[in-house]
């Protein structure tokens, strides 16, 4: 039997003001996979992440967290469910990388967040050599690394990342996808919003095309790595 859908978007119309971004958008994300959402700028990526967080109430539509209607939920709240979500590399830059992890464990007991800092920087070693640094000395991809480790005090069962290799080395972005890898292989569900077709295709399980603000197309990785075309038309956002 294959694992429950963990998130489902069923239909969702998003706005800012009276200017429409998301049509009809609709994606499923099992429990325990990763699931990219792909396409050239402006076709709504983030706006779909906003609405996934909680930070932007679409217009229609439905979205289920573990066979909960959660559309109305306010984004706290969603937190306090499991849902986490990674913008950038924001981080306090004159606060050390362990008082930025601690930070984000204002709602736990203080013996839990310090297990979970621990937990982190054994995820995160090169963090660890820098614990005592100022966040504001961190390289960029530090900087991110930094950022999934605070996501990783709230124990996220979903993890919501925009743009993961956004201006960084491609070292840099390798290395991030290997902790999100070894993030997922520990049980967690990951959704990361990737503009490059390259860089998702060799994260995640399945991809989902955005055009116009709907879904063009879905596809596996295996599928655009054997169709090399078909990654390169997506890409552009022209789907077959």
């Amino acid at each position: 039997m294959p694992p429950p859908d963990l998130l489902t978007v069923s239909g969702v119309d998003a706005s800012y003001d009276r200017i429409q971004v998301l049509f009809g958008a609709s994606l499923r994300v099992t429990a325990g996979e990763t699931v990219a959402v792909c396409g050239p700028n402006g076709v709504g990526k983030s706006t779909l992440l906003r609405v996934l967080s909680g930070l932007l109430r679409p217009d229609a539509g439905t979205v289920t967290f573990d066979g909960a209607d959660i559309t109305r939920t306010p984004a706290v709240r969603r937190v306090r469910l499991g849902v986490t979500t990674v913008v950038g590399q924001s981080a306090f830059g004159s606060l050390s990388v362990v008082e930025n992890l601690r930070i984000h464990g204002y709602a736990q007991r203080s013996a839990d967040v310090r297990l979970g800092v621990e937990a982190a920087l054994a995820v995160f070693p090169r963090l660890a050599q820098r614990a005592d640094q100022p966040a504001a000395t961190l390289s960029g991809g530090e900087r991110q690394m930094l950022v999934l480790a605070k996501a990783l005090i709230q124990r996220p069962r979903l993890l919501l990342i925009d743009e993961l290799s956004l201006g960084l080395a491609p070292i840099v972005v390798g290395g991030l996808m290997q902790m999100v890898r070894r993030l997922n292989a520990t049980g967690l569900t990951v959704v990361v919003v990737e503009q490059s077709v390259n860089v998702a295709t060799m994260l995640a399980d399945r991809l989902y095309f955005l055009e116009k603000g709907a879904v063009a197309a879905e596809h596996t990785a295996a599928e655009l790595r054997a169709r090399p075309d078909l990654a390169a038309a997506l890409t552009l956002g022209g789907h077959a």
